[in-house]
């Protein structure tokens, strides 16, 4: 019968021989002597340096660095393209609320706060759509500045307009929303 008192011991020591061997074979690099051979000096070589310049300053290889100009003036435009096509999209779900209002107010059947809710909720996917199409946009200036050597805080003006302009149209939204109930 096997005894699981001497199981359980010699799974211990085993465990302590596998602790400590992989203690010594497995050493930090940093710790252990390079074998390098030491470098030979070259002496005597002179460099030619050419008279004209090896590179074009704005192609480096076969990559195309653009101003900050450019890359502003390429996404100013991609970002004026997202907020047309939001306003569209906030215009034609405020002008179906409008209409719904209306209806609901000539009917008289219904709650209001239905009402509320199913546009509260079109509008808030809109925002989320914008959002989300904001983010890549950033992300994509974000990347093009800092691959073309420039600094991420140039899209910051971008994302503060962005931002006012997301504000100052929910105001707009409300500001109009409010008018039609005062009617």
């Amino acid at each position: 019968m096997i005894d699981m008192r001497r199981i359980t011991i010699f799974a211990f020591i085993l465990l302590v021989i596998l602790y400590l061997g992989s203690k010594y074979v497995l050493v930090d690099e940093e710790k252990s002597p390079t074998s390098h051979t030491p470098q030979r000096q070259i002496v005597g070589k002179e460099i030619e340096v050419p008279g004209e310049p090896v590179f074009n300053p704005t192609k480096i290889g076969h990559v195309e660095v653009s101003s900050v100009e450019e890359i502003k003036a390429r996404y100013q435009q991609k970002f004026e393209d997202l907020e047309a096509k939001t306003n569209e999209k906030i215009d034609a779900l405020f002008l179906e609320a409008k209409n719904d209002y209306q209806e609901f107010s000539e009917a008289g059947d219904g709650s209001i706060k239905e009402l509320y809710k199913k546009y509260a909720d079109e509008g808030q996917k809109i925002e989320d759509e914008t959002e989300a199409a904001f983010k890549v946009l950033y992300e994509e200036i974000s990347k093009e500045l800092v691959s073309n050597g420039y600094n991420v805080a140039e899209a910051e003006a971008f994302k503060e307009k962005y931002m006012e302009q997301k504000e100052l149209r929910k105001s707009e939204i409300l500001e109009k929303a409010l008018s039609i109930v005062r009617n």
